[in-house]
């Protein structure tokens, strides 16, 4: 029957114009944020995390510091940003600062992580932690900052949560299925 289906509406050529336009202008602003991080402080940045790392590795804040500089590394964001803020000096706070900035605006690249990772001493303490562990085990490293029973305990809500959410995909499809 004429009119049951679905309407398409083509934009008109202003209205193209307009979407480019805006995009160009988000662009422009991308642009403009990425520019707004200073590569001289971004370095000196990285250089003052690194040269903390290399000797206070071990210390709370080089605890917070490896997760932090982990997390940029591997996507494995489990770092309480408060902790990390309220556990450092000023001097290292404002290093995160500059890096967590640049990170957010991608003006941090993957051969700056790298280059952290590797003049900090991380890479080669990963590598130790690997050499310790079993092939059957996942690497742990950085240590995660919370107890391994912490760790179930998330890991049981998780489950949990996973468990929710299929029962309500299966609810949802279960009604659009019976309004068909």
């Amino acid at each position: 029957m004429p009119g049951n289906g679905p309407i398409i509406h083509f934009p008109t050529e202003e209205e193209q114009q307009a979407t480019l336009d805006e995009f160009a202008r988000e662009m422009q602003r991308v642009k403009e944020r990425k520019e707004s991080v200073s590569p001289q402080k971004l370095t000196e940045a990285l250089e003052t995390i690194s040269d903390y790392l290399k000797t206070g590795w071990s210390t709370g804040g080089g605890r917070r510091l490896r997760q932090f500089v982990w997390s940029l590394w591997n996507g494995y964001h489990l770092i309480n940003i408060y902790d990390l803020s309220s556990g450092l000096d000023g001097r290292l706070t404002d290093a995160v600062i500059v890096v967590f900035h640049a990170a957010m605006v991608d003006a941090l690249s993957e051969d700056q992580k790298r280059l952290v990772l590797k003049e900090s001493g991380e890479f080669a303490r990963w590598e130790q932690v690997s050499a310790e562990t079993p092939e059957d085990e996942e690497v742990l490293y950085p240590p995660f900052p919370m107890s391994t029973e912490g760790l179930r305990r998330v890991a049981h809500s998780a489950e949990q949560s996973d468990r929710r959410i299929e029962q309500q995909r299966r609810t949802e499809q279960a009604r659009e299925a019976s309004d068909e």
